[in-house]
């Protein structure tokens, strides 16, 4: 059954690589297979982002000699030693590419740095900043394969290996250090550009915002190795530290490039919602019109109907005042035939 913590991890994975994926495929549709450092690095990230989930699931269910001591390792089965061995192993490994992804991450912000600060000033700072995180890299990782020497004590379950080797305390300061160090050279790299460029406030305020995921990142590596340090039975909190820590540094390396797709998928959502909007207006428009015309025949045909009734109605009205005319002349003919008075003249003509 899984835990919490292992349903936020997951959770994270998998837009985490989501991101990441999209990234890639929207740079092979703007460039092919033109790929600059930042690209490849990508495709690092996809894959030591994968193994660290996979080596974090692993040690959860494996166990590691973290919190380990003699008492407990004398109660341990022969295949429970067995696992803790394996899930050390494990463990050592999931150091290795936690860190490994980081500094990926940060490969890719250098990267695109150079692209964006070409020709100016800043371009200088880039490269010493560059070097400086290679040097960090190689430092830390020699740390974790040396602090603890021999090597097989790391998963040695008993004898007690010693608190440097069971607790990690020099990676946890070795990666503190360097990883929060190389931040702040990258996070200082930008600020001129972002005080000397003229853009709107509100696109400073979104600049300042992002570069704050930044300052995220090394408050959560501090808090991960203090959380660690003081209480080795919260080692599933430091470690969705670690998960956090990777998944915020990933939408704030990728955001910048995603930035021109989210843009234009932004604008034509806008636009596929004004165009819907402007047809319901349109076909509301035209449902108004038609009902208007339907109304007016209908008053139209209405008013034919009256005026057509009123003149055949004034037709039997003329045709009734016809009929008595008439009637009253037969009757006034059949009285002078009978009984009226008939005037006639006689001329006489003689001959001269």
């Amino acid at each position: 059954m899984s835990n919490p913590f292992q349903i936020e991890a997951w959770s994270e994975y998998g837009v985490g690589m989501a991101i990441l994926l999209g990234r890639i495929a929207f740079r092979c549709t703007q460039v092919g297979m033109k790929w600059e450092g930042d690209d490849y690095f990508t495709i690092l990230a996809v894959v030591f982002f994968t193994a660290e989930l996979s080596m974090l699931e692993v040690i959860g269910r494996k166990g590691s000699i973290t919190g380990m001591s003699d008492e407990i390792a004398l109660t341990l089965t022969e295949q429970q030693k067995a696992d803790i061995v394996y899930g050390s192993k494990c463990l050592l490994a999931g150091w290795i590419v936690y860190t490994t992804l980081i500094w990926c991450l940060k490969a890719c912000m250098l990267f695109f740095y150079g692209r964006l600060t070409f020709n100016l000033q800043q371009k200088r700072m880039v490269k010493i900043t560059g070097g400086i995180c290679i040097a960090a890299y190689v430092s830390t990782i020699i740390v974790f394969l040396t602090h603890c020497h021999p090597l097989p004590r790391l998963w040695q379950v008993y004898p007690y290996p010693g608190d440097d080797c069971a607790l990690n305390i020099s990676k946890y300061l070795a990666l503190v250090v360097t990883n929060v160090t190389t931040d702040l050279m990258i996070l200082y790299i930008p600020l001129p550009l972002l005080w000397k460029v003229q853009i709107p406030l509100t696109r400073k305020l979104l600049f300042g915002f992002w570069l704050c995921t930044g300052i995220f990142i090394m408050i959560a590596t501090i808090l991960r190795c203090v959380i660690c340090l003081q209480d080795v039975s919260q080692i599933n909190v430091g470690t969705i530290w670690s998960i956090r820590e990777t998944f915020v540094g990933i939408i704030a390396v990728n955001l910048p490039v995603l930035k021109p797709m989210l843009s234009a998928a932004t604008n034509k959502l806008s636009s596929a919602a004004k165009l819907s909007s402007d047809q319901s207006h349109s076909a509301g428009m035209r449902d108004s019109m038609r009902l208007s015309h339907v109304d007016r025949y209908g008053k139209k045909r209405t008013v034919h109907d009256i005026t057509a009734a009123d003149n055949s109605s004034e037709e039997r009205i003329m045709q009734q005042n016809e009929e008595r005319r008439a009637s009253s002349t037969r009757h006034s003919g059949e009285q002078d035939g009978m009984g009226g008075i008939k005037v006639t003249k006689t001329y006489n003509v003689q001959s001269a």
